[in-house]
């Protein structure tokens, strides 16, 4: 069940309840603030951080979802919502002169990348705004088993590729418009990520992935996880 209200809320009391929230709000006062969210949808990331006493900027390349996401800040306290800022922008080409002890690509983020060269250039972002010895966190979809290995059990299977011939993707609702709008709603595709190109973007820009879980509570990643959730330095 989900914490959030109509307008995509997270109270404070019900963070502990947003499996994905607490992980990131533990990491936040690990490494402490400001906090870059490439990503940031509707703010639910960022309004947490701010919630939390963390400074935080919130960057997605809908307006949309920025729109969202800044209704937020009338039912904000002064003080809370001072900590937060939105950018709309191309994460893939975002350059600020700020730089950050901790980066999170949250909600899939990464997905968004639809080719390899696009998940290069996210992670270009990620490095340039990063601190010295600072920390990023993905959470992306990890691809089916079933559809990148075979079963060399079956000797009567079909001898398929080991990998996918082409990219696996999942249906998302990205943005949408009341009933009646003049948009339509946008129907975006996530990209599932194999654990080895993910491994070869962050080494390409110079990142470490030290941890790898398969959920938020601390779960080891495997390969018939679902998503994954990495912590890689630069």
């Amino acid at each position: 069940m989900s914490g959030n209200d109509v307008r995509g809320r997270t109270p404070l009391s019900l963070v502990a309840q947003e499996p994905d929230l607490h992980f990131y709000m533990q990491r936040a006062g690990e490494r402490g603030g400001p906090v870059l969210v490439l990503g940031a949808a509707n703010g639910r990331v960022p309004w947490s951080l701010a919630g939390h006493g963390f400074e935080a900027v919130g960057v997605d390349p809908s307006e949309v979802m920025i729109r969202s996401a800044e209704e937020r800040r009338s039912s904000e306290s002064a003080e809370v919502s001072a900590r937060v800022r939105f950018i709309v922008s191309d994460v893939r080409a975002l350059r600020l002169a700020e730089r950050f002890p901790l980066v999170l690509a949250p909600q899939h983020a990464l997905g968004l990348m639809s080719t390899l060269d696009d998940l290069d250039a996210f992670m270009a972002t990620v490095c340039h705004h990063l601190a010295p010895g600072g920390t990023f966190i993905f959470d992306v979809l990890n691809p089916p088993r079933e559809a990148i290995i075979r079963d060399d059990d079956d000797e009567h299977a079909p001898r398929e590729p080991l990998e996918p011939r082409r990219p696996l993707f999942a249906r998302h609702l990205r943005e949408r418009r009341p009933p009646g709008g003049t948009a339509p709603i946008r129907r975006l595709k996530l990209r599932h990520f194999a654990p080895e190109e993910l491994d070869e973007a962050l080494s390409h820009c110079g990142l470490s992935l030290h941890e790898r879980y398969g959920r938020f509570d601390g779960k080891p990643f495997d390969l018939q996880d679902s998503r994954q959730i990495g912590v890689a330095t630069l």
